[in-house]
């Protein structure tokens, strides 16, 4: 078989990017998306299989080993500002770079199927839906991702902006818990409405929901150690209809994230947001509710895991590898293959996409096409450096 020109599977590659950032899909509703990349799959060669409610998987080689590569396939639910001729015009945007992951991952597919013969092991692809949303990991895991076959160890990669570091440099997590967890939370203040000049014969929900942001700030500040890392924002703070100055509304509602290091930090934390906020509202009158909407727990980084594939990268892209991350662990953002890091063991990498001070999630950004082959090697080399250091 004709090795891939890398300039071949470059030139394929950015295509497939412009095709997957001109029309995006959010979440898990992802049909458009599913049905390209399964099309490709088959194109190459594999016969991919449903993941859960929107994800796919496909496996190649054949061993005692299984390593799983993810690639998530969701956009945003933002509205793309830059003047590329190939931006989406839908409403939704990969301001996260999952068009980027989704197109090399499929790269990789291309040349791990074009190297089958030297696989000591199986290489297992997933393309995975709702990292976004915090529900796609789960989704896939409750599909038996990790069964059939059983998988040993895995890695995800996520490119990132950096305004100080160039293109094409790979940064591998630290081991140890890398990433916090996430939590997305909604809080709701039933009270009874009323005239403004009639507070009396009201149960303001307004007032109600200010005491309980303010109590619920004071959790990092007195029941929690300052030892812990962790952040709780209110995101959304909505009460009373625009125009309505003089009405008491009947309810309020705040929406925000918690974020922590520590899986019993976490759990301490909720039940103290459910308690606080019931006996503020009980206080007033007021019915309140909590409800945790979407989370998944904190990214783990392998240490065994870890050296094997830094070791590989290091032989393979020796002027690439950053020996040391410049992300100091843990940091606070959150990823969903953390609940697969909590299943089997699993790396983190990163590659420098773009020379910018914008980050992830800015309308505004834009990466470099040109690391896609590049990566789609990074994902193929992290893989084989697993399976062949055991």
């Amino acid at each position: 078989m004709e090795m891939i020109k890398e300039e071949t599977l470059q030139a394929e590659l950015v295509a497939i990017r412009r095709h997957l950032h001109q029309y995006p899909e959010v979440g898990m509703d992802l049909p458009a998306t599913k049905e390209f990349v399964w099309e490709k799959l088959i194109e190459y060669g594999y016969e991919p299989r449903e993941c859960g409610s929107m994800g796919i998987s496909c496996t190649v080689g054949q061993g005692p080993r299984v390593f799983l590569l993810r690639g998530d396939m969701d956009a945003l639910p933002l509205t793309e500002d830059n003047d590329l001729p190939f931006r989406s015009e839908n409403g939704a945007v990969h301001a996260c770079g999952h068009d980027m992951h989704t197109t090399m991952l499929l790269g990789a597919a291309k040349l791990l199927k074009e190297r089958e013969a030297e696989l000591t092991g199986v290489v297992k692809l997933l393309f995975q839906p709702g990292e976004e949303i915090l529900q796609g990991a789960k989704d896939c895991l409750a599909g038996g991702i990790l069964e059939d076959p059983k998988v040993d160890a895995g890695a995800m990669l996520h490119v990132f902006p950096f305004e100080d570091l160039p293109l094409k440099k790979i940064i591998v997590a630290p081991s140890g818990t890398f990433m916090a967890s996430a939590d997305w939370f909604e809080i709701k203040i039933e009270g009874v409405g009323s005239h403004g000049s009639m507070p009396e014969v009201a149960i303001d929900p307004i007032n109600v929901a200010t005491k309980i942001y303010e109590a619920l700030q004071t959790l990092s500040a007195r029941e929690i150690s300052s030892a812990e890392r962790f952040v709780l924002t209110i995101g959304e703070f909505v009460g009373g209809t625009p125009g309505s100055s003089n009405t008491i509304p009947n309810s309020a509602y705040m929406k925000g994230t918690l974020r922590t290091v520590k899986e019993e930090v976490r759990q301490q934390i909720k039940k103290r947001m459910v308690e606080i906020s019931a006996a503020i509202g009980q206080a007033f009158g007021a019915k309140v509710t909590v409800d945790f909407t979407n989370g998944c727990r904190s990214n783990v980084v392998d240490p065994a895991v870890t050296e094997a594939v830094k070791t590989g990268l290091g032989t393979i892209f020796p002027d690439n590898l950053l020996q040391q991350s410049p992300l100091v662990a843990p940091i606070m953002n959150s990823e969903d293959f953390g609940e697969i890091s909590h299943r089997i063991p699993t790396t983190t990498m990163f590659i420098t996409a773009a020379e910018t001070e914008l980050m992830l999630h800015n309308p505004k950004i834009v990466f470099d096409e040109s690391i896609l082959a590049f990566g789609a090697t990074v994902y193929v080399e992290a893989a084989l450096a697993y399976l062949e250091s055991v």
